[in-house]
């Protein structure tokens, strides 16, 4: 029988009244060694059992004690004479009481464990929202972003510069977009050849004769990729860099460019 099952057979709440036997209660301490969550079921039901008695205990008035000390008082009187003392009487009621209170403590032991139950499904449905809505977020921004960049693309404004392969690597090909308006730029990288570990790609502006930083192109990034804009370029140069590029270009791994 798995754990689960074994918290739904009620063998805990008899065991917690002192109602299960000896087979019982072995059975009940073995899956508290095995899984520390049925001892923990037990620590916790104990506790509330204790709760319970505490606050439905009732102090016993205040003349009990002149009464019961009468009571030895006659009763060693009596035993002195010989007198038998009378027993006190048990009734049906007593028993039915006990029986009661005894079913009313097994009912809110139940009663607690579905609480406490439902408190952890609860929190783990409040978990999962959480998640779920982060996920939703996530794609909204996803998508708000997909739909940016397709707006640039289609703007009057943006110009398309191919850049092509200076042969020192074949195939390199690549497509930057430029919009001067809005001051953005894009290139797709997904025709370039998958580089050596250690080694990236980075695009260059070409401004008057020097190279300016457009931007580190990670391979991981397949696709379009934002990029600095650069005003005047008057051409768009990709070189072969170490991983996390340079400050200067590498003229001698130049493999692609476009003129603006």
């Amino acid at each position: 029988m798995n754990k689960d099952k074994f918290l739904q057979t009620g063998l805990l709440e008899q065991y917690i009244l002192g109602l299960t036997d000896e087979e019982e209660t072995k059975i009940v301490k073995d899956y508290a060694e095995t899984y520390p969550e049925v001892q923990s079921e037990i620590d916790q039901m104990r506790e509330a059992l204790d709760q319970y008695a505490k606050q439905y205990a009732v102090m016993p008035p205040e003349e009990l004690k002149s009464r019961v000390m009468k009571g030895v008082d006659q009763a060693d009187q009596r035993s002195d004479t010989g007198t038998a003392v009378p027993g006190p009487a048990s009734s049906g009621s007593n028993w039915m009481g006990a029986a009661l209170m005894v079913l009313l403590i097994g009912a809110s032991l139940f009663l607690y464990r579905g609480k406490a139950a439902a408190e952890r499904d609860l929190a783990s449905l409040e978990s999962r929202h959480t998640i779920f809505q982060e996920e939703c977020e996530r794609q909204k921004a996803a998508l708000q972003q997909q739909q940016q960049i397709f707006a640039i693309l289609n703007h009057e404004a943006t110009v398309p510069v191919r850049l092509h392969t200076t042969g020192l690597q074949a195939n390199a090909e690549a497509v930057a977009y430029l919009n001067g308006l809005e001051k953005v730029a894009y290139i797709n990288t997904g025709l370039l050849p998958e580089l050596p570990s250690g080694k990236t790609y980075q695009l260059w502006a070409d401004v008057e004769g020097e190279m300016i930083n457009m931007g580190v192109l990670e391979q991981q990034s397949k696709g379009l990729k934002a990029v600095s804009y650069i005003d005047h370029a008057e051409s768009l140069n990709i070189t072969i860099e170490p991983e996390g590029g340079s400050d200067e270009p590498t003229v001698e791994q130049l493999i692609a460019n476009g003129e603006v």
